[in-house]
Parts: structure tokens; sequence; C-alpha cells
């Protein structure tokens, strides 16, 4: 892809595939656009955006031989209307501040929304305000959930001050409230992925007309969970025939377990796996348990005042598929497109 802009600056550019990029110039603007994780990105920029899953791949903005953007996404399947359709996340894009207010954004933005007709994000706040004026809806009826439980560890004031007296009081407490009988332990991901696998398959397609749903096949888990560079920290708890993937990770002093999908048969036994999880959390030092749901009744699990919508943006050039997807997803967890992805890091 070769293309030519003229500003009132006289700014020449040129928007690549990924591929064509060398590794240099790539770790170079990485660095410089996600530092905490340029390492990652740079020797995996294939799994994390899954290149090979289809022809296209991400585009990259250049300027005289040097990488000022790049605007990234994810291939999946959607069941919209009972049918199968292509749908893609915009996720890592950016420009380099000094080339910003000159077009070249929008530019590149425009160039992206060609490569699909069917197209979502979860959003920060300027992301947002982009997207808003390409005629992107929002929406914000699923949210990310939170349950501390080293609490002081997450308040400015405190968290580094030597209160571990404190710290342990509080643990007690949050223990002696989602104490159980039976515990349960986590299991690796690679030694068990055959029963995760079987579970997925057993999914069927349903004809719904009030939701989009993320189509998770075989070669998604494959791609998700056993392609992961990270698979070493995945980890399932499995619970009366119930599961949840979770990633288990520690990030600038904090432990955390992210809760990526769970699979159970009914909201009860969700909402017991969930207590089993922040049990097992509690006696093995994890400070933060997170996941993401659009489910309402775990707030005795997740307090509301932790509790954070999720911008959740979305367009389509078929109206009916608009339509649908303005309403949200039904089935959006943790495990898709980059709500945890972005932590790791090396």
């Amino acid at each position: 892809i070769l293309m030519h802009f003229k500003s009132s600056l006289q700014v020449k550019y040129k928007i690549n595939k990924i591929s064509e990029i060398a590794t240099d110039q790539l770790s170079e603007f990485y660095k410089k656009t996600y530092y905490k994780r340029y390492k990652s990105l740079t020797s995996n920029w294939r799994w994390w955006y899954r290149v090979g899953y289809n022809e296209l791949e991400p585009l990259i903005l250049s300027v005289d031989n040097k990488v000022i953007g790049q605007a990234a996404y994810l291939p999946i399947n959607l069941n919209i209307l009972g049918n199968i359709v292509p749908a893609i996340w915009f996720v890592d894009y950016a420009v380099l501040p000094e080339f910003k207010g000159k077009g070249l954004g929008k530019i590149l933005s425009k160039e992206w929304m060609k490569i699909c007709p069917n197209q979502m994000a979860i959003c920060s706040d300027d992301s947002l305000r982009v997207l808003k004026k390409l005629g992107w809806k929002d929406n914000y009826t699923t949210k990310r959930l939170a349950r501390p439980i080293s609490t002081l560890k997450f308040l400015p004031i405190l968290k580094n001050l030597k209160l571990n007296f404190v710290n342990r009081t509080l643990r007690y407490f949050i223990k002696k409230k989602y104490s159980r009988n039976i515990s349960i332990n986590p299991y690796k991901i690679s030694d068990n992925f055959k029963i995760i696998d079987d579970s997925f398959k057993l999914r069927k397609i349903v004809k719904n007309n009030e939701f989009a749903e993320i189509i998770r096949d075989e070669k998604w888990l494959h791609w998700r969970l056993i392609e992961c560079p990270y698979k070493k920290d995945i980890y399932f708890f499995e619970y009366k025939n119930n599961f949840t993937i979770v990633h288990i990770f520690l990030i600038e002093n904090i432990k955390k377990l992210n809760i990526l999908y769970t699979y159970s048969a009914d909201k009860f036994q969700e909402n017991e796996l969930f207590v089993q999880i922040i049990n097992w959390s509690i006696n093995n030092n994890i400070d933060l348990v997170w996941a993401v749901s659009r489910n309402t009744d775990f707030e005795n699990i997740f307090p509301k005042i932790f509790n954070k919508p999720l911008q959740f943006a979305s367009w389509s050039s078929d109206e009916k598929i608009f339509k649908t997807l303005q309403n949200g997803l039904s089935n959006l967890q943790g495990i898709d497109t980059d709500n945890d992805s972005w932590e790791y890091a090396e």
C-alpha cells in the first residue's frame, strides 16, 4: 500500500502492511508508544494481532522511513441474526505526538475502516472521540469488575506505607466472608486443553434478534491460548462441570488474577465459581481479582464501587448489523480483544 498526502506542511507518508516493516523500526515505534510491552510487541506482533488468520494485516504509517503511526486489529467472527459474519477488533491505534494535528491520524483511521465491513473496539476517551466522528456508536452495558483483596495497595496515600497488620486484618475479614468448606485449585491450561476445547465445541449458534455474539471456534481457541507466548501464566479452575480460564501474573508489585473466560450452566453456579476463586485468591496472596461481564448480579463479589463500564464502540456498513452491534455483545469477556492482553509485559 503506497499513498501520498500533501498538507500545508507538505507531509509525505506511506501506509504499509506490518509485515513490510523492519523489526528495528517497529521496535523504535513501540518503545515510544507502548513502553511497558514494547519488547513483547516487537517479538510477538504476529500473535498479538492474529496475523495469518486472513490475508489482511495491521497498517503502519511511515514518514521518511520512520514509523510514526499504527492501526492494528484482531480478526474474529460474529453470530448476528443467526449468520456468521467477519468482524475486527480495533486495537493499538497510535500516532506519535509530534505528528498529531496534521490529519494523518484521520487518514489512517479511514484506511483501517476499509479492511472489514464490521468493526468494534473497547475505547479510551481519546479513541472514542475520533471514532464517533467517523460514525461509530457507543454502548456501556458491559463492565470491568474488580475485587481488591490487598486493599491498601490501591490507595495512593497508603500504598507505600508498611501497614502489614492492617492489610492482614482486611484480608481476614474478606476471607471470612468468602470462605468455603470445599476448595478448588487451578490447573495449567496446556495440560488440560482438551477439556476446554470440548466444552467450546458444545456451544451452538443460536439466532438472537437483539445481540451479536462472538464465535470462539477451534481456530480462535488455539490462537488465543495455545499459541499465546504467556500461556505458562494461564490456568483454569473447574467446579461442578463449570470452569473458568484465568491469567495470574505479577505487575508493578501487584499480583493479579484476571478472569478471562467463564463457562457455567447458570448464573447461580457462575456466582459460586467466582466465590471459590476469591477464596483461593485470598489464600494464595492475590492482590486483585478482575473480570469482564454484562451480568449485574455479582455485586456481592465485585463491589459496585470498583466496577467500571467498558466503552464499547462499533460500526458496520450493513444497516441491520450496525443496529444489532449498537446493543453490545451478549458474551463479551476478559479473553476478548485487548481487555487482558495489554497487561502482558516483559
